[in-house]
């Protein structure tokens, strides 16, 4: 090789060092500033404490915590339902879509709409036009059948909140899962119909097969986004009441912002990450096995 082909390797070589270093700035360096403070105590409201080393104790005071532990049963529940419904409806919404009729395109542009609210304006909606149950849509109805109304935020806190993500996540798998059914070619569903096939042997055996890469997608995307819903819980019901509500990035929020306790803070943060990753992970192979038995 040449000096000038060997330069112009060189140069070639060295192109994503930018990149490289830009994402070493942004994700590795706030890692490892995460992992030293979760090392120390440091109480913010407490200077006269001041900041000291105490290793693990940070980790195994969460581990010991039975709060931790109810907010981690909360975080489970909220993302499994949440998922299941999400994924149904969207399957529902995507075969409904993936027709032709008058007026297509506006219909998916008001079904995809929530996907593009932040979670902060969901919330703030929700909380006050459609639920307060004193000048909210729920104490208009209640009134005109003259009933109680239901406070959804105060008795049903955590089940409100998955609504609220089934309602905003929706879109989110009917946009995936509505790509996968138009790509099916018209000449299977038409075998299909030669065949004798009826519309819900259709839909089971032929269409839902054929987007079961879609459909893992969907599921593996929208866990990782469900899994760190933070906006909604915090202007509706703010975790409460108690922590019935409240899931693992709240809590790390509450322990860092209302304690400032920022050890412990990052302490859980760096535990709900590694459960983030174990339940990611082990949802991938399972959703990787089933994909390839239906591909199969």
């Amino acid at each position: 090789m040449s000096t000038k082909e060997r330069r112009q390797t060189d140069k070639v070589n060295a192109l994503p060092i930018p990149a490289v270093v830009v994402v070493a700035l942004v994700t590795q360096v706030p890692l490892v500033v995460t992992l030293i403070l979760s090392v120390l105590k440091w109480i913010i409201v407490r200077p006269d404490m001041g900041i000291r080393f105490v290793g693990l104790d940070n980790y195994l005071a969460v581990l010991k915590d039975g709060e931790f532990y109810m907010v981690v049963l909360n975080t489970a529940v909220l993302s499994v339902v949440s998922l299941v419904g999400c994924t149904i409806l969207g399957l529902a919404l995507a075969l409904l879509l993936n027709r032709k009729f008058i007026g297509i395109n506006f219909v998916r542009t008001l079904l995809i709409a929530p996907f593009f609210v932040m979670d902060a304006v969901v919330g703030i909606i929700w909380k006050t036009l459609m639920l307060h149950p004193s000048f909210g849509i729920n104490g208009l109805i209640a009134t005109a059948l003259h009933l109680k109304p239901l406070d959804f935020l105060g008795s049903h806190s955590l089940s409100t909140i998955m609504l609220l993500v089934i309602w905003q996540w929706t879109p989110f798998f009917v946009l995936i899962l509505l790509s996968g059914f138009e790509g099916i070619s018209e000449e299977i569903l038409d075998s299909a119909k030669v065949d004798g096939a009826g519309t819900w042997r259709t839909i089971f055996q032929i269409k839902i097969p054929a987007i079961a890469s879609h459909i893992e997608v969907a599921v593996m995307l929208g866990l990782i986004f469900i899994l760190k819903v933070f906006g909604i819980i915090y202007v509706t019901t703010s975790g409460g009441p108690g922590i019935s509500s409240a899931n693992l990035p709240y809590l790390v929020y509450r322990t860092g912002f209302f304690r400032w306790d920022v050890g412990r803070a990052t302490a859980m943060a760096v535990i709900t990450v590694i459960l983030t990753l174990v339940a990611i992970t082990a949802f991938f192979r399972f959703a990787r096995s089933k994909t390839s038995e239906v591909e199969s």
